[in-house]
């Protein structure tokens, strides 16, 4: 009986990689970092292909921490699950194909910056897995940590400006020391409550902790503006939209004090269309409650609920765009390359990035769809990236105001038929 079962377990560790796609593709929140990553990946073999080297650093940053992000999203998993207890070699099966993926990705960057001759993005592929690996270490630690993915992101266009104020070799004796922290943590992993709460938690407001703001009423009265679009998220929208602004002056404060290169408006762009892509997120996440919705005496039918969220979404791009553009202007007040007219594309770059996110997460049934729509934040990545781009080189950007322009009517086309692709099937489905 004995031989019979260690003849099992040792088939079963020769075959590590049975059930991956199943593991790493088809939960919602683990490929959603995957797919961030695959595309980050792509998108730099893309520019490298084409010639477009300054941002491959950044796309390649953002693939590695999205890696880790995606590995960090499943050690959280197995210390949330009984069932890495219980079911042989579990552990170590998922264990193996992380170091797998790890591995891959980093080996499938290196050779390509070896091919291309890219040898500058080198230095920060080394401190883009030496954060990663902190990221990791942390959540290992304290399951809570992971809370903090959303800083995860921030931190890789301070990638790119520290990369190479940092030697080599303290890099490499970093990676070094913190494999030598997180291999054991890894093997010790085990079940723990406050694994299972983050894993819930994470599930259903995004993958961010965020304060309460209930003492504050005059919040919960703009609160309304967003009704029902806010009704399955809750406050969180509502925290976002404080912290925004406020983390955006704080970086706009510390370029101007240090004279650093912070891209506090470029940022501000992009997690403007995240929050939308959040809002669609939780709707899909918590879809039963949309039969509560329903019931509130506000709405004359199906139809009549569709059109107040319409318009609700229409409101909060409003106040998104309003928001960029100001904090646009009050850095033109610093830096005065930002004039009236990046000052108008960056709003409107704002506009349709969030139309669009808005209305195919509208259209948006299932995790793969909701997982597919978050494309969009990666082209409005590139597009306002390269908008930046020819800001600084002097470029002219009237061209960015006439595809801006084109873009717009897209956004306003596709945030329409996402109202007509909203509950198609009925309140009873997402």
């Amino acid at each position: 009986m004995n031989q019979s079962l260690q003849n099992s377990q040792l088939s079963s560790w020769r075959k590590p990689y049975r059930g991956m796609l199943r593991l790493w593709l088809y939960d919602l929140g683990c490929v959603s970092f995957i797919a961030t990553a695959g595309l980050g990946l792509a998108l730099g073999i893309l520019c490298l292909v084409i010639g477009k080297t300054d941002i491959v650093s950044l796309v390649f940053s953002m693939a590695t921490v999205s890696t880790a992000a995606a590995i960090a999203w499943q050690l959280n998993r197995l210390a949330a699950s009984e069932l890495t207890g219980l079911i042989p070699n579990y552990q170590q099966l998922v264990l193996v194909q992380a170091v797998t993926i790890a591995v891959g990705m980093l080996l499938i960057q290196l050779l390509v910056c070896i091919a291309f001759a890219a040898y500058d993005v080198i230095p920060r592929l080394l401190l883009g897995i030496v954060v990663s690996l902190l990221f990791i270490w942390a959540c290992l630690w304290r399951s809570n940590s992971f809370h903090l993915s959303f800083l995860l992101f921030v931190s890789v266009p301070f990638i790119d400006n520290l990369a190479f104020h940092i030697p080599t070799w303290l890099m490499l004796a970093t990676i070094a020391a913190l494999l030598f922290r997180v291999i054991p943590l890894c093997r010790q992993l085990s079940w723990n409550n406050e694994a299972r709460v983050v894993h819930l938690n994470a599930v259903q407001m995004g993958w961010m902790w965020l304060p309460s703001i209930k003492r504050f009423t005059w919040i919960t009265r703009v609160e309304r503006l967003f009704h029902p679009m806010n009704f399955f998220i809750g406050p969180v929208l509502m925290v976002m939209l404080l912290c925004l602004p406020l983390i955006t002056l704080g970086l706009m404060l510390l370029s101007w004090l240090f004279d650093i290169d912070v891209p506090s408006l470029f940022l501000l762009a992009q997690f403007s269309v995240i929050s939308c892509a959040i809002v669609h997120w939780s709707r899909i996440q918590r879809w039963r409650a949309a039969e509560t919705l329903f019931l509130l005496p506000s709405y004359s039918g199906l139809s009549g609920l569709r059109n107040a969220f319409y318009r609700s979404q229409y409101r909060f791009i409003a106040v998104l765009v309003v928001m960029v553009s100001v904090l646009c202007f009050i850095n033109s007040l610093i830096d005065p390359q930002y004039d009236g007219v990046f000052i108008l594309h960056l709003g409107l770059s704002t506009f349709w990035g969030c139309a669009i996110m808005l209305g195919i997460g509208s259209a948006s049934r299932n995790s793969l769809q909701a997982t597919a729509a978050m494309l969009i934040v990666l082209v409005h990545s590139v597009v306002v990236s390269l908008s930046f781009a020819a800001l600084r080189d002097g470029n002219s950007i009237f061209v960015w105001l006439v595809i801006d322009a084109a873009l717009v009517l897209i956004g306003i086309g596709v945030l329409a038929w996402g109202k007509k692709r909203l509950w198609i099937n009925g309140i009873t489905t997402p």
